[in-house]
């Protein structure tokens, strides 16, 4: 009776510490059509640089398999070959799956199990459309650079290129406005078209401001209290500057 008590004992203890190890984890799993063996390549995106995790050939079955350990939730990419990538916000326990064509021109992918993951994936599917709008300007400009016409066409363009940025900016501080508990606003907040983020600290305090109430769920994510240093430190030089 006793060996047998022992023994329902080791059994408890080990799915404990499965179950442990499970949660202190996050895995991703790809399934992917048209592939032919492509090498993905898992990356944290710290602080101030993107740090190569892991790597994986896709298999003839098309799918793809990562798990990564973690103390904290945190910001990641994926990263293809042909040039895509993929930005993900990770917590411990989850479990995303990403399914998509390699071969398909948009670049589409859809994901499911990381709920700021997919917050982020329909962030970028929307502004994909404003994305291509600002590069069909930029082709048009340059189709008539040189010629006669031009200057009535950097005119035209100037004004569509401020109301595509508006509407970006528009979208931006909705997603904020919807997500100000999600670590994925962070990244929108620091979103860039070009050489700068849409939404500055300067032009857009409030909403940088506004993301600072993370640090309630997240007091110890070094992300958060790099944005933290980040806002305190604009709000210092601005009370000097007035001094």
């Amino acid at each position: 009776m006793k060996r047998f008590c022992l023994f329902l004992v080791f059994i408890v203890l080990g799915y404990s510490c499965i179950r442990e190890q499970k949660a202190d984890r996050f895995t991703i799993k790809g399934q992917f059509s048209n592939s032919s063996g492509e090498k993905v390549v898992l990356c944290e995106m710290d602080v101030k640089e993107v740090i190569a995790l892991d790597s994986s050939n896709i298999g003839k079955d098309g799918k793809i398999d990562f798990s990564h350990q973690l103390d904290q939730a945190g910001f990641y990419l994926l990263m293809f070959p042909d040039g895509r990538r993929v930005i993900l916000v990770m917590k411990r326990g989850e479990n995303l799956l990403i399914k998509g064509d390699l071969r398909d021109p948009a670049g589409a992918f859809s994901l499911s199990g990381s709920v700021g993951s997919q917050l982020l994936e329909s962030f970028f599917r929307a502004t994909m459309k404003n994305k291509v709008r600002i590069d069909s300007l930029k082709r048009v400009l340059r189709n008539h650079e040189g010629s006669g016409d031009f200057l009535r066409f950097s005119m035209t363009a100037d004004s569509m290129f401020f109301r595509i940025s508006e509407d970006q900016k528009k979208s931006e501080k909705e997603f904020i406005d919807r997500n100000p508990q999600s670590l994925a606003s962070l990244i929108v907040l620091n979103y860039s078209f070009g050489l700068k983020p849409v939404l500055t600290i300067e032009e857009d305090l409030s909403y940088y401001q506004k993301l600072t109430s993370l640090y309630r769920s997240y007091p110890n994510n070094k992300h958060v209290l790099f944005h933290l240093a980040r806002v305190g430190l604009f709000l210092n030089n601005l009370k000097n500057s007035v001094n």
